[in-house]
């Protein structure tokens, strides 16, 4: 014991005294080489956008780039970029390059050129539905489907009175539900998703299900389940790699059940369910009676055999365009009506002037049409100014196919473009107090008539515009103004009023609790 006090442990401290110094060179020779790779990377970014034209925007780190400093709400933070950068700048998220576009005209300059037409590769609703026209990246694919999408609705009623017909009996179905409801306080999103699904099962299925229908919910279930999760900002997209690395989420715990698996696996119970009801489809497929979109689509599929081999209409498309037209047309429709009944609650002023209009042009007991649009210009212009307020797709993705410019900045091939409509809808270089909500900025000065801006677009700009706008129309028009017909709209007594939301494909409200009080 004596000798390991005088001998072994003084010889320990000493080697350790030693050590110290040493390990404080190597500690400042660490922190010099993590200085000069950092200083070095953004000597490489700054000298490739200098010699480029590239946009300008934020340096950010190495691997992640910007991504650690932004939040679920990416539209608020590339609207604060904005600010800084200009109407087009650069930002890296993770490993992907994106160019940001703000500004009306930078937008339609870009989105009016065919090399922006693509759509960028890694991302979830692609992984999800693989064969998706609309949001995959084949273009031809696209070309060909969206052309005979956009004609279908056409043939099958779009612009007459059969399919406003379907939507009104299904409005009427709503409104039942509501009134059964006595004015009591409902989640309204539970109600209304079975009845938006229901108009686009009229379309492609030609018929509607009870809202209490095994298959009725199992679908709506399913469908919420693949919006909810699916995300065009996903860790695949941002790092495309990663998913290459074995036990990655593992070990960075990461629960992605709750992201791209849990909606793939949504999207798999739709698929069966889809193939079920084309199958009973062509079973019984009459060439002299065309029923709905599928047996359109069945009997394209057969002309285009005949006249050409390598086309892009087959049975595994078909179900993808069905996910496309559901996800697409139900959820962002029923988005859109949910944030109308919330405004509409949280501004009783203007549901007064709304009713009002309502009674001069409807009374309390005829249908609302369509055409009764042009003659009530208010209720028009409120529908205009909630689009406009709470843009529920603030963020569009596209993906150059070829070197362009935008804004006067170059653009290479294979980048990833995001058109924040957010931003072009809450300018105030385009709009007064555009925090404010304020539907009279639509009106003319004498009240009478609508006046659109052409910095308005809610439905995107170009040839990659929603084809479903002229539906959501209608159908936006038709349950705002039956709603408000039949009922005040309030909240509950000391509810709080919070505008907040989360972005997912949607912009979309927590769930809230409102009351539909039937007027006398």
């Amino acid at each position: 014991m004596e000798y390991l006090y005088k001998t072994v442990i003084p010889k320990m401290t000493n080697e350790i005294g030693n050590i110290t110094p040493k390990l404080e060179v190597y500690r400042y020779e660490i922190l010099l080489g993590v200085f000069a790779f950092f200083l070095a990377y953004a000597i490489m970014v700054f000298v490739k956008k200098a010699k480029s034209n590239y946009p300008p925007g934020p340096m950010g780190l190495p691997i992640v780039g910007y991504l650690p400093f932004v939040s679920n709400n990416l539209h608020l933070d590339f609207t604060e970029l904005g600010k800084k950068y200009g109407d087009v700048f650069s930002v890296k998220l993770g490993s992907q390059n994106i160019v940001v576009l703000h500004g009306t005209e930078v937008i339609r300059e870009a989105f009016n050129k065919t090399e922006f037409h693509g759509r960028p590769p890694s991302s979830s609703l692609e992984g999800i539905n693989p064969y998706s026209p609309f949001f995959g990246r084949d273009c031809h694919a696209w070309k060909e489907q969206r052309k005979f999408v956009v004609q279908s609705m056409k043939d099958l009623g779009l612009g007459k009175t059969k399919i406003e017909d379907e939507v009104m009996d299904e409005v009427n179905h709503f409104v039942k539900v509501l009134k059964s409801h006595s004015g009591q306080p409902i989640d309204v999103k539970k109600p209304l998703s079975p009845s938006m699904s229901n108009n686009i099962c009229a379309l492609v299925f030609g018929k509607r299900y009870d809202y209490d229908n095994p298959d009725r919910r199992f679908l709506d279930e399913n469908l919420d389940e693949t919006t909810e999760f699916a995300s065009d900002t996903s860790l695949e997209f941002l790092f495309p790699w990663i998913k290459h690395i074995p036990f990655i989420f593992k070990i960075l715990n990461i629960d992605r059940s709750f992201a791209f698996e849990r909606a793939f696996a949504a999207f798999q119970k739709i698929h069966t369910f889809f193939k079920k009801e084309v199958d009973e489809h062509a079973n019984t497929l009459d060439h002299g009676l065309v029923r709905d979109f599928i047996d359109r689509y069945l009997l394209e599929i057969q002309a285009q055999k005949e006249k050409n081999p390598n086309s892009t209409f087959h049975y595994d498309m078909l179900i993808s365009i069905m996910l496309d037209i559901f996800g697409a047309g139900s959820e962002t429709v029923r988005t859109s009506i949910l944030w109308f009944i919330y405004c509409i609650a949280a501004f009783p002023d203007i549901q007064k002037k709304v009713h009002q209009e309502i009674m001069e042009v409807l009374g309390s007991d005829r249908n609302p049409e369509f055409q009764d649009l042009k003659s009530m210009p208010y209720t028009h212009a409120v529908i205009l100014e909630i689009m406009r307020w709470k843009t529920i797709i603030p963020l569009s993705l596209e993906y150059t196919l070829g070197d362009s410019t935008a804004g006067g900045y170059y653009i290479p091939k294979g980048t990833v473009v995001v058109a924040n409509f957010w931003n072009a809808h809450h300018d105030p270089r385009y709009w007064k107090e555009p925090e404010e909500f304020n539907p009279e900025r639509f009106l003319s000065k004498d009240g009478k008539s609508v006046v659109k801006s052409n910095n308005f677009m809610p439905f995107s700009t170009g040839r990659r515009a929603c084809p479903g706008e002229s539906m959501a129309y209608i159908e936006m028009f038709l349950y705002f103004t039956s709603i408000l017909q039949k009922f005040e709209v309030a909240f509950p007594p000391g509810a709080k009023v919070d505008f907040s939301a989360k972005l997912t494909i949607t912009y979309r409200l927590d769930p809230f609790m409102v009351r539909f009080i039937p007027r006398n």
